[in-house]
């Protein structure tokens, strides 16, 4: 039996599968700068606590076990990154940020690809509409509708003003009717007291009456 020859055992072999596309899970460019930030202001930020800075906090164990509070100044360096690259990673799934700056960049990519279309011709601009092709009654709405805006805000305004100004007329009327209506009681009060004067004046007339009177008997009797 005739061997197979290298073109048909090439045949005979399953095509390689196509590579897969990213998926929205698999960081793009500005997902893998975001990323690349974060753990460069982290190492900065642990490369603050320096060995002097933390042993400095422990001044008789750095003279007499410096070994030892190496090894657990290193292990706690180790163990803060470990722990800050772990809760960062769990904010990134929970608030799907690679998925959101994964569609940002299908957006900038696909204006980039629009405006370079756009330059290429292969979009065509809309061609303005002439003005004399139009109905008249865009016309005159494009013509008169800033001025009835610009008449409206007026008009509001004035109303507003007007508005205000009722408000304060209102309450001079109010007070000058409560002031109306306690010299009214002021009146009515001095009335009264005046009935109540003439009263007694009357009574103090009729009394020096009565007095009169009787003194002129007195007199009549004396003199007969």
């Amino acid at each position: 039996m005739p061997s197979a020859t290298p073109s048909e055992t090439n045949r005979d072999a399953s095509p390689s599968p196509p590579p897969q596309p990213p998926t929205s899970h698999t960081p793009g460019p500005r997902a893998l700068a975001f990323q690349d930030l974060y753990n460069k202001a982290l190492d900065n930020t642990l490369k603050s606590i320096s060995y002097t800075s933390f042993s400095s906090c422990f001044p008789q164990i750095s003279v007499q076990a410096s070994q030892a509070l190496q090894g657990m100044h290193s292990g706690m360096i180790s163990r803060l990154g470990d722990f800050a690259r772990e809760e960062f990673e769990m904010i990134l799934q929970e608030r799907g940020v690679v998925e959101r700056l994964n569609s940002l960049d299908d957006l900038i990519s696909d204006a980039k690809k629009r405006k370079a279309r756009a330059i290429e011709g292969e979009i065509e601009a809309e061609a303005p509409i002439p003005p004399h092709t139009l109905p008249p009654t865009p016309l005159i709405h494009s013509h008169t509708l800033p001025l009835h805006i610009a008449q409206n805000s007026q008009l509001n305004a004035r109303l507003q003003t007007q508005q205000s100004m009722n408000a304060n007329l209102i309450q001079d009327i109010r007070a000058q009717r409560e002031e109306i209506e306690r010299l009214l009681k002021l009146v009515e009060q001095a009335g009264g007291d005046l009935d109540n004067a003439g009263e007694r004046l009357q009574e103090k007339v009729g009394e020096l009456s009565s007095e009169g009177r009787e003194v002129g008997e007195v007199l009549m009797k004396m003199e007969s």
